[in-house]
């Protein structure tokens, strides 16, 4: 999903979860800024690929644009750190040991975000463009790789394509 729509959709929840069930207002706004800040592993994906040369916000939503473009491509393997089940029982874990209270609301708000690309990968059908786990990307790499499949060669691609000139 877009920036755009996680802001409305997120925002919309939060407005939900404060004047509809009393949440306090501050588990609101964590809950509100884990829909939308989860998506900083793309801009840090854009970081990385550009070895950290390029910090342009502009340039990354259309490199982000023109992976959108390419989902039917073999080499597309999605990776989104923030969005792996390891970062997911992470924040759980320090929920349970440190403050549920504080915690809790970033965890329901990732879930959230979650929830909402899932379903727009599914309508999209390409459920499975995404790896959810560290694990699972390893081993879907490392499969692609032993059929002669690079995903790093796709983003490469990809990559100098964004920074032309529209």
């Amino acid at each position: 999903m877009r920036l755009r729509q996680h802001l409305i959709i997120g925002g919309a929840a939060a407005l939900a979860l404060y004047f509809y069930y009393d949440w306090a207002l501050w588990k609101t706004t964590l809950f509100f800024a884990a829909t939308v800040m989860i998506d900083a592993d793309h801009y840090w994906d854009y970081l990385w690929r550009s070895k950290f040369a390029d910090w342009s916000g502009w340039r990354m939503f259309r490199f982000s644009d023109w992976l959108k473009n390419n989902y039917d491509d073999k080499r597309y393997l999605a990776f989104s750190l923030l969005h792996t089940v390891e970062i997911f029982l992470l924040v759980y874990i320090l929920a349970r040991l440190w403050s549920g209270s504080f915690f809790m609301p970033i965890l329901w708000g990732m879930f959230f975000h979650l929830f909402w690309d899932v379903v727009d990968l599914t309508y999209h059908k390409k459920p499975f463009l995404r790896a959810y786990s560290v694990i699972e990307y390893w081993l879907r790499k490392k499969s692609l790789l032993r059929r002669g499949i690079s995903p790093d060669t796709f983003y490469r691609e990809i990559f100098e394509k964004s920074k032309r000139p529209v």
